[in-house]
């Protein structure tokens, strides 16, 4: 009956009564039935592990002092001042986010600060290394972390604690939820239909594509001139040319998620792979390395005669070129500025729309798919005077 409570979204009052009352014998709480009939039985679970994915669609924002996730508008780009409605849903994307991406060396010190002033800190630290992998016997105890000693610190310590599960679950129980996750009795709250409310005078916007016509508040009518009435279909002719492939790669066994680096040796030419000098992270593919890091390895797997430097985007959203001399500069203060052809390009999720480059005639880019990729977001993150190769997964459950 608890399995059916929890996973069967229909059951009814009559049917959980005896549940219920059992627990209510036993003196157990109930919440922990209704937790888990909310996240498995309406599908909270599941939303937040297929619809959703870790920096791309959600995670932390280190920008804001805010400690929970909070909504991505791309990939590493979190929305300014939004955060998610749904309070169940918030909790669960921050613990998916810490179970991710770990803790920081502030984060886990602050770990360790609270256990020494807990009840029991010698008790609660076996808790912590219960099943754990330790590589050094001292680890076992608490007595053998020193904290301020920098280099073990760095060195062991850091590596072995930050993406335990134990320690994660312990900061945010101790430091997160106490601080972010509180009740009021008013919340204020806005959406885009309160942009397109009506008013005294009227609310005009502009679109260059009609895919999302149909998601429009009810106040807001698509209107489409007759002379571009014929865009979609034009756009899909650029894309179904016979110049344009797409190249299937598959997980193996070992690595469930194809790498960063397998992806750039492919394009670098290797493995009878295709040349490309182009990379348009459309898909949002590239998770694991900053933008400079896939840079400087793209670079260094392709020949000096094929590419003199890389262009990409930093931290600060400017275009900077890469030399094979390690130097950087901004791409308009270069002299790569006109002469992209002998340079590779890479641009990740956030800069594949709204970035104009002057690429040669006969260049040739690489776009990467992704799931809840939809058309309106591939064609204006690629540019269609381009010889396209799409890259994709096999095991990818949505495909464009």
């Amino acid at each position: 009956m608890a399995i059916r409570f929890i996973t069967d979204i229909n059951i009814t009052r009559q049917d959980a009564d005896p549940l219920l009352e059992y627990v209510a014998e036993k003196e157990v709480p109930s919440n922990n039935l209704y937790l888990l009939r909310g996240l498995i039985a309406h599908g909270i679970i599941l939303f937040a592990l297929k619809e959703k994915r870790w920096k791309v669609d959600y995670g932390l924002d280190p920008t804001r002092p805010l400690l929970m996730a909070v909504p991505y508008c791309a990939k590493d780009v979190p929305a300014g001042k939004a955060e998610f409605s749904h309070p169940d849903v918030a909790l669960t994307f921050t613990c998916l986010s810490y179970y991710y991406g770990g803790l920081s060396q502030p984060q886990l010190k602050t770990c360790f600060r609270k256990l020494y002033m807990s009840a029991n800190p010698a008790l609660d630290y076996e808790n912590w290394i219960k099943g754990a992998t330790l590589p050094e016997p001292y680890l076992r105890r608490l007595e053998g972390i020193n904290i301020d000693d920098r280099e073990v610190w760095k060195e062991i310590i850091y590596p072995t604690f930050r993406y335990n599960k134990t320690v994660i679950d312990s900061y945010l129980s101790g430091v997160v939820f106490p601080k972010e996750a509180r009740e009021f009795p008013h919340k204020l709250s806005t959406s885009g239909w309160d942009l397109a409310a009506t008013k005294a005078h009227p609310t005009t916007g502009f679109s260059g594509t009609n895919d999302n016509r149909y998601l429009l508040p009810l106040s807001i009518k698509q209107f489409d001139r007759r002379a571009q009435l014929s865009t979609n279909a034009r756009v899909l002719s650029y894309l179904l040319q016979c110049e344009n492939n797409y190249i299937s790669i598959s997980a193996t066994t070992t690595n469930e998620r194809m790498g960063v680096e397998q992806l750039l040796e492919m394009l670098a030419g290797h493995s009878g792979g295709l040349q490309s000098k182009v990379l348009l992270d459309v898909g949002a593919q590239v998770l694991e390395l900053r933008n400079e890091e896939v840079a400087q390895k793209w670079l260094n797997l392709v020949a000096d005669d094929l590419a003199q430097a890389a262009v990409y985007f930093d931290d600060g959203g400017e275009l900077m070129v890469l030399t094979r001399d390690g130097n950087k500069e901004p791409l308009r203060a270069s002299a790569y500025e006109e002469n992209l052809g002998i340079c590779l390009v890479y641009l990740d999720e956030a800069h594949t729309r709204g970035t104009d480059l002057k690429f040669p005639l006969g260049s040739r880019a690489a776009v990467t798919l992704g799931p809840n990729l939809t058309k309106d977001r591939l064609v204006q993150g690629m540019d269609p005077r381009l010889e396209l190769v799409p890259v994709y997964k096999t095991n990818q459950k949505k495909r464009v």
